[in-house]
């Protein structure tokens, strides 16, 4: 009788345990979850993109023509007046012979040089017959007014000297031709690096266009330059913008004066700026993926006052958030608390414990942040963060 006792309370304590080990297996259990308040506050929506400085006006410093540069003293960051002489151009040096192009040119002086000694000569001669010919003309004179010769002879000596003078005046400058040939000869032969150097008379100064600083030089160190090649690049620092290639898709919520904060550029504070302009061209870039992107420029003034950014120069990076919308009174929550139910927006409401799955309607919505407006009142908690085992009713506590 005991045995069949012992054996009834045993069954009937093993069938106890199964039926709590089952109810505890299903009874619903809590969930440790984060809480979010619905609150009011300012919210923004924002278009972040990277940008970079850049002058608004970059004044390129050319050569005029083709020459020989000198040494450009002005280093980059250097200031420079407006007028002031920023280059010199000296025209082009003479190139070194070769050994067969001097024994020519020395061919060329000893020709031209026995060219002006035959020239000389024929001067002399010519010289000569005309001395000769107006003394004869003197005594054909004479014995014309004592009836000795005849008229015609006295004209034939006269145009005789005449046509003498006038070889005389021809050999007179066939020697200043030959003089200049000569001369020519020996200039081939001449070094004029050194005199040009040292004279600079026919050299070209070229001055700054404008008032700034220097950003960038081209040709530092002296030597041959073509007409039109850039020297040097001048600039205002205190005038820059930023430029800013956007997505077109983010471009067209973009308009002219639309606020921009400039973060990240290496001060602590966070400048402003206003949208100048949005060109109205796209251009196609490969992004780092590889994939094609259409993108526009957009050009931002910096609204901040200079002694802010005064440390900016000319391609420096920096991030750009235009604010295409603002409100600073906005029902909003996290934006991850909101999930889709069908074609709505959702969120799970905790109440006494428990959640409610609620719609809701959505306005604006940033990368943290969505507005609500309708659906929620102020100070409600919704859950931040709702995963797949949650659903409507399943109790809930906070997570410490």
């Amino acid at each position: 009788m005991n045995g069949l006792l012992r054996r009834k309370i045993l069954i009937v304590g093993v069938a106890l345990a199964v039926a709590i080990l089952l109810v505890y297996g299903f009874w619903p259990k809590t969930r440790e979850v984060d809480l979010a308040v619905v609150k009011r506050g300012p919210l923004q929506i924002v278009i972040e993109e990277e940008g970079r400085t850049r002058l608004k006006d970059r004044f390129t410093v050319s050569a005029p023509a083709a020459g020989y540069l000198r040494r450009i003293e002005l280093e980059v960051g250097d200031t420079v007046k407006k007028g002031q002489v920023v280059a010199v151009l000296e025209p082009m040096r003479s190139p070194s012979l070769d050994p067969r192009s001097r024994a020519t040119a020395e061919a060329a002086v000893t020709a031209s040089e026995a060219a002006l000694q035959a020239a000389i000569q024929r001067e002399k001669a010519s010289a000569s017959d005309v001395a000769y010919l107006k003394q004869r003309r003197e005594r054909f004179k004479a014995l014309y007014e004592k009836g000795a010769v005849t008229k015609d002879q006295v004209d034939q000596i006269v145009a005789e000297t005449e046509k003498a003078e006038a070889l005389l005046l021809s050999s007179t400058a066939a020697v200043q031709m030959a003089k200049a040939q000569f001369e020519e000869a020996k200039a081939t032969l001449r070094n004029f690096s050194r005199e040009k150097i040292e004279g600079g008379q026919e050299s070209v100064t070229i001055a700054s266009p404008v008032s700034g600083s220097v950003f960038r030089v081209y040709h530092e160190s002296e030597g041959a330059v073509n007409a039109g090649e850039p020297l040097m690049d001048i600039g205002n620092v205190a005038d820059l913008e930023i430029r800013a290639e956007l997505l077109s898709s983010d471009a067209v919520k973009i308009k002219e004066g639309t606020k921009v904060l400039l973060k990240h550029w290496g001060g602590e504070q966070t400048l402003a700026g206003k949208v100048r302009r949005v060109e109205p061209a796209g251009f196609t870039k490969i992004s780092s993926l590889g994939v094609e992107e259409q993108r526009t420029l957009v050009l931002v003034d910096i609204t901040s006052p200079r002694p802010l950014w005064q440390k900016l120069g000319d391609g420096y990076r920096l991030e750009a958030h235009f604010v295409v919308w603002e409100d600073d009174n906005v029902l909003q929550i996290p934006a991850s608390a909101l999930f889709r139910s069908g074609s709505d927006w959702a969120v799970f409401v905790a109440e006494k414990g428990k959640v409610r799955k609620r719609i809701v309607e959505v306005g604006q919505r940033s990368g943290l942040a969505a507005q609500v407006l309708s659906g929620l009142r102020e100070n409600e908690k919704v859950i931040a963060y709702p995963d797949d085992s949650i659903a409507d009713g399943t109790s809930i506590k906070p997570r410490k």
